[in-house]
This record gives C-alpha cells, structure tokens and sequence, in this order.
C-alpha cells in the first residue's frame, strides 16, 4: 500500500470515529464491518447515516440503505461515498456535493490567537457562530471527551473563526471549520493550531473546496461524494 493509499484509509476511519462520536451523543444504532459503518438510528443533521470504508461496496450500501430508509421514512439522511465510486441516482437519492479528502504530517505551527472552547456555554456561543440550526449538534457531553477540542479565534462574544480537532491516538482530524471573515482554510490559520497539537501525527480532513493548492502542508488523497434521500 502506498503511502498516499494508506493515509486515505486513516482519512476515512478517522471521519468515521469522529461521525461515530457525534452520533452516540445523540443516541445511535451503529453497525460496522471492513466495508461500511453505519448508523441505524436518526443522525444529526449534517452528519451522515452511511459512510463507506472501502469502495466497490454497492450492494452492501444497498442494504444498509433499505434498512436505514424503513426506520427514518420522515426525515432526510445522508451517504457519506469515501471513494466517489457509487452510483445512487436510481435508488432514491440525489449527489448534493463531491470533495476531496486531505491528509499529512505538519508538526510546526503556533497557535497564538487560537483559544479552545471550555464550558457549556462557550461551546453554544461556538456552534451559533458556526452556524448551527435550532438542534443542538454538539450536546455539551463531548466537552467530557479530551480527543476533543473546539477552537476559535476572536471574542466569545464576537467569534471570528473556529474548527474542531479530534484526536483518535492515530491522526487528528479537522472538520467543521469556519470564517465570519470570509477568510480560506490557509488565512484562517487552522494548521498554526493543529501543527503542534497532532504531536507528530499525521493531520487529516476532507472539503469540497480544492484546499491542496493553499500551501497548508496537506496533500489530496482520493475523492469523495455525499448522497442525500429525496
């Protein structure tokens, strides 16, 4: 396995630790295997139902799919496609983004500027400035979590940017990242935080922005879609 290849699979497994997290905080009915993970149960918005580990597995989809369908008839969910390799256009769902997952060593940084979330009410005044609808996302339980840290920069009571860094003992992954000042993942800074807080493991991610032109350190890996129901 190349390298490139193997830090895919960490990418991929790190995304599904990190939505796995999420998931059980709300209260999830999980199921994995070498091929797929899922979650049986309603996921929080934004965050799929469905997230594949391996490509060419179709028909596991397929099933997993039928099933999560019959028990979520009411509300919209998601497929994560590590690979972009599923086609779903004929089973009921629509392609709402496709992306690329990012991944590498980046020790230096200096997280001057950057502050991290420490109580329930600074994790609120974090999620409504990035956007959160009316639920809840992020109960504050995942504050119990030490893998886990929110960070942003700026005033609580006027956050400019934030992203949140999960650490599985293997990588640090990054998600959720925002700007109020419009500003790119490499002028935000994200990885003057992360560098040092990875302590040497390898950094990864995934966007539907081309970041790998940014100069961040993160190389592209592989390509990935979202599917949603109709």
């Amino acid at each position: 396995m190349t390298d490139t290849a193997r830090l895919l699979h960490i990418a991929v497994d790190d995304n599904i630790a990190w939505c796995s997290r999420v998931c059980s905080a709300h209260g999830s009915n999980e199921t994995r295997s070498s091929r797929v993970w899922a979650n049986l149960a309603i996921s929080p918005p934004f965050y799929p139902n469905i997230i594949t580990r391996e490509n060419g597995v179709q028909n596991e989809v397929a099933e997993l799919a039928h099933k999560i369908r019959e028990a979520n008839q009411s509300r919209k969910w998601g497929i994560k496609d590590s690979f972009g390799d599923l086609s779903l256009f004929g089973q009921g769902f629509e392609r709402i983004l496709a992306g690329h997952w990012y991944g590498g060593t980046v020790s230096s940084g200096d997280s001057v500027g950057w502050r991290t979330v420490a109580s329930p009410t600074e994790l609120h005044l974090w999620e409504r400035a990035w956007g959160s609808p009316n639920d809840t996302i992020f109960p504050s339980t995942l504050l119990e979590d030490h893998r886990i840290t929110f960070w942003f920069k700026g005033e609580l009571s006027a956050i400019e940017s934030g992203f949140i860094s999960f650490d599985t003992g293997f990588s640090l992954g990054l998600s959720n990242w925002f700007s109020l000042k419009s500003q790119s993942f490499a002028q935000m800074g994200v990885l003057q935080a992360a560098g040092p807080a990875s302590q040497g493991l390898p950094i990864v991610c995934w966007s539907s922005d081309d970041i790998s032109g940014e100069d961040v350190g993160l190389v592209k890996l592989g390509p990935l879609q979202v599917w949603i129901s109709r």
